[in-house]
């Protein structure tokens, strides 16, 4: 039985391309991806492409009013089992509820505005947050109503979902999963700059939300002269941060490289020996999938939901408390003692990646995740 899918997603992203391709590709799924947005701007900003080569079974619904031209997106809607987030679309996911139609809710763990709203101090995220999702229960009782069931992006979105009263058996991982980056030459700049130097490496955007601070001021309080620090991202802070390593008296061991192409890189990765999240509030955090799957040890917080999914704690890095200086240090102190302990967590790096964060492993997480909310009844 062909599985007719429709995905409805916010703006292109190159993070999810391939994860498109390969349900695309599979025999039993016929796939239609809807773009409410055109490419971002400002994620241009940061290296993404600027522009989005529209495969066919891709469209955009930029500048139409999405509910009179969804015959015209999509002609066959009324057919078809939709994935979307009720969250930036509740008109459609109301005709959806109206009309009868299909759907699953997919998205992270929801909080991002609140987590901003309170200036990503986690002690009062951490507060309000279950209050906030006591407050989405009329989402929730829509979403445990009328949809087949909720894909979530790992653990703390499915936690989230529980208190927005979800229950647990329609619940279904479903993560982000960009395809692997090959290895490339590393890049020039950075290799100059660590002179032989074992490198800690950071990439997004350099804003508190990304926990820059707390990244530089841990790496201040090893006190080596043996590795250096490199942050690839846009620096949304007006050199803030330039300021602050100044102040740490660490400017010689930080490279700030600023943003860098998409396509370009793993040349970034490939330079680095150990990769770091030190995010205050990250829904899923695809930059651990590309650091895995080139083969490097990862530390990130408890904040971000890659790290409880793609971090086995010991074996590939470690996963600690966001917002503290102290515990990024401590962690990030056992690779300088311990260099030894670097190839085998990148090899175990690689290892989980190819094992469950493929593409193509996720394409089939989302067709089972399908069959396991319609009870493997075929859907006419």
């Amino acid at each position: 039985m062909l599985l007719k899918l429709c995905i409805w997603m916010n703006i292109p992203s190159h993070y999810q391309s391939a994860f498109f391709q390969a349900v695309e590709e599979r025999s039993d799924v016929d796939l239609r991806v809807v773009y409410l947005n055109g490419a971002s701007s400002a994620r241009a900003a940061e290296g993404w492409r600027d522009t989005h080569s529209y495969q066919p079974f891709e469209c955009s619904a930029e500048g139409t009013d999405l509910l009179e031209n969804i015959d015209q997106l999509v002609p066959d809607w009324a057919e078809r089992i939709h994935l979307i987030s009720s969250n930036f679309a509740p008109d459609l996911v109301d005709l959806f509820c109206k009309k009868g139609a299909l759907w699953c809710h997919w998205s992270e763990m929801p909080g991002i505005r609140l987590a901003e709203l309170l200036g990503y101090r986690i002690s009062l995220y951490r507060l309000f947050s279950p209050l906030t999702l006591l407050c989405k229960r009329n989402e929730g009782r829509r979403i445990r109503e009328h949809a087949l069931g909720a894909f979530g992006q790992g653990w703390l979105a499915r936690r989230a979902f529980h208190t927005m009263g979800i229950s647990d058996k329609t619940i279904v991982d479903l993560y982000y999963v960009p395809a692997a980056l090959k290895p490339m030459t590393p890049c020039d700049h950075i290799m100059e700059f660590a002179a032989g130097r074992k490198v800690f490496l950071s990439v997004g955007a350099l804003c508190k939300r990304k926990g820059i601070d707390i990244l530089l001021k841990s790496f201040s309080r090893l006190g080596t002269s043996k590795w250096s620090l490199v942050l690839c991202g846009l620096d949304k802070s007006g050199g803030q941060y330039q300021t602050l390593a100044e102040k740490l008296g660490i400017t010689d061991r930080v490279l700030f490289l600023g943003a860098y192409p998409s396509d370009r890189i793993a040349e970034v990765y490939s330079a680095a020996d150990v990769f770091i999240l030190s995010s205050r509030f990250d829904g899923w955090g695809a930059v651990l999938n590309e650091a895995a799957s080139l083969g490097i040890p990862l530390i990130a917080t408890d904040m971000c939901g890659a790290a409880w999914h793609l971090i086995e704690d010991g074996k590939n890095g470690f996963r600690v408390k966001g917002g503290a200086v102290s515990d990024l240090t401590q962690n990030m102190r056992v690779y300088v003692k311990q260099q030894q302990l670097i190839n085998g967590h990148g090899r175990y790096s690689k290892e989980l990646f190819f094992r469950e964060f493929t593409p193509e492993r996720n394409a089939e997480r989302l067709v089972q995740g399908i069959s396991e909310f319609t009870g493997g009844r075929s859907i006419k």
